[in-house]
């Protein structure tokens, strides 16, 4: 299923995930695509990390003013 993640849209991580890195909250921001079907995203802790898309939920997306 393919979803139409964009930069600076809020996620939360799934909990399926187990990797060190991801913030305790599970709460991070699109930064870019990564490949075809994997996000670059960035927590609070400011790592940057690659997901696919299925553990990937969009909490709130970005306005198109609040896009860089």
């Amino acid at each position: 299923m393919h979803k139409d993640l964009q930069t600076g849209d809020l996620v939360s991580i799934s909990n399926m995930v187990h990797e060190d890195g991801i913030p305790a909250s599970r709460i991070a921001v699109v930064l870019s695509k990564a490949t075809q079907d994997s996000y670059n995203v960035m927590g609070k802790n400011g790592k940057i990390l690659r997901f696919h898309e299925c553990l990937i939920e969009v909490v709130s997306r970005a306005e198109e003013d609040d896009i860089i």
